[in-house]
Formats: C-alpha cells, structure tokens, sequence
C-alpha cells in the first residue's frame, strides 16, 4: 500500500531535492502543504516535521480522467517528506493500490501502474545521498543567501526609525535574534569551508585531532564534521570546563 524510503538527509534537503526529482522526471510540483506550520499555527502543535507535495504529469491525469472523471477525487499524487522517531522519510501511497479500490478498468491500472513507476524512481532520487562536495555547496550557498538576508533585515528595520520606549526593547530582542542566528550561520558556513579545504587537500573524512577515519554515517548526516564522536565529545567536554571556570 505504501512506497516509504529513509534517507540520511534532513527533510529540508529532502523536500528540495524531490522538487529536483519530480521536475527531472517530467512531473510538477502543483503545491506543498508544510503540515507542522499549518496545524502549529492554528493552535495544535505538531513536533515532526512534515511538507505533502502535490505532484502531477498532465498527460497522464488527462487520461485517467478521460476513463473515469471519478477518480479526480484521488488527483493529484501525494508524496511526502516527513520526520518518523527521528528518521526523515520519503514515501507515497502506491497508485495501483488506490485505484484497485476504485476502477475495475484495465487501462486505468495500465496508467496507475507507469505513474507508480515513475513515483519509485522520483523518491528513490530525491532520498539518495549526495556526494560530499556538492552537499557541502549546496549548503553554504543556502547559508551564504541566510546571511545576505539576515544582515539586509536588520539594516532595514533600523534605517529612519525613531522608536519609542516599547519599541527599542522589543526591537533589541529582536536584534539579538537575528544577530544570534548570523553568527551561527557564519560559524556552520566556515565548517563547510574548511570541508571543503580537507576534500582540495585529501585529508577529508579523518579526524581532524587524532586522524581516525569519521564514521561514514556521522559524514552522510553531517558532511561538514571535522571529529570523529570521541574526538567532539572530547572537545565539548574542555569547552564546558572551560566555561564552569569563568
């Protein structure tokens, strides 16, 4: 009944490559519910992630319908990139399944079952993983546009205001947000950078203090990782000693 397939990736990297991979498989993309947004927004909080995509290939809905206008009722397709126990997964209801509980008619199932097909091979993409350089570009050009973005925001909403009282605490708060979510953007930005200087200089996927191979499942994750668990821990461990004794 169902297709689902777990990919290391995080469900914003994996929304954005099934977009990638509906549009290389010559479907489209009609719209996509964010689910945790939604149902948060409206008072009943949602912890996993969770976007629906609407997909669709016209040619093939125009025959579907052409058989038996009824089944407009189960178009367009569903895909879904979600969180599950901590897991993000890629997955659809399978159209042969659907459309046996709703047309007995052989060529409709001819059509459900080339649309399954093509759903298969659209998530099984979109859940691949990346090679290391091009996650790692893909990413620092996402971090390099949030941090244009964050840096014009806040030149923006000081320029020719004249706040009152209220206004400058709440918009000191704000600032200190914004200027938080920078500086952790810079510091992810800079981890990519020397990544992607470890990969130019052959060392990458080795530890960076003891020069253990990183295990390959911490890197699929994380490619930007310079330490292997015990190495990190290690790191975090002096860090927050280090903080105790201030």
């Amino acid at each position: 009944m169902y297709y689902v397939v777990p990919t290391a990736k995080n469900v914003s990297d994996a929304a954005r490559d099934l977009e990638t991979a509906v549009q290389k498989h010559r479907f489209g993309v009609l719209h996509v519910y964010d689910l945790k947004e939604t149902l948060t927004r409206k008072g009943h909080p949602l912890r996993a992630e969770c976007r629906i995509f609407e997909v669709c290939n016209p040619a093939h809905a125009s025959r579907v319908l052409a058989r038996d206008m009824r089944v407009n009722m189960a178009l367009p397709c569903r895909v879904s990139v979600y969180e599950d126990d901590g897991v993000t997964k890629i997955g659809t209801i399978l159209p042969t399944e659907m459309l046996r509980m709703l047309s007995p008619d052989r060529e409709l199932v001819e059509t459900a079952r080339a649309v399954e097909t093509t759903l298969k091979a659209i998530i099984d993409d979109a859940a691949a993983p990346l090679d290391a350089r091009q996650a790692l570009s893909l990413r620092r050009a996402t971090l390099a546009r949030e941090i244009e973005a964050g840096v014009a925001k806040r030149s923006a909403a000081r320029d020719g205001n004249v706040p009152d009282t209220a206004e400058i605490a709440a918009d000191d708060v704000a600032h200190d947000v914004g200027l938080a979510e920078v500086d952790r953007d810079v510091t992810e930005l800079e981890a990519i950078d020397s990544a992607l200087g470890r990969l130019e200089s052959g060392s990458y996927g080795r530890c960076v203090d003891c020069g253990a191979a990183i295990e390959s499942a911490r890197l699929a994750k994380n490619p930007e990782v310079a330490r292997c668990v015990p190495c990190q821990q290690e790191k975090e461990r002096k860090a927050t000693a280090r903080i105790a004794r201030l």
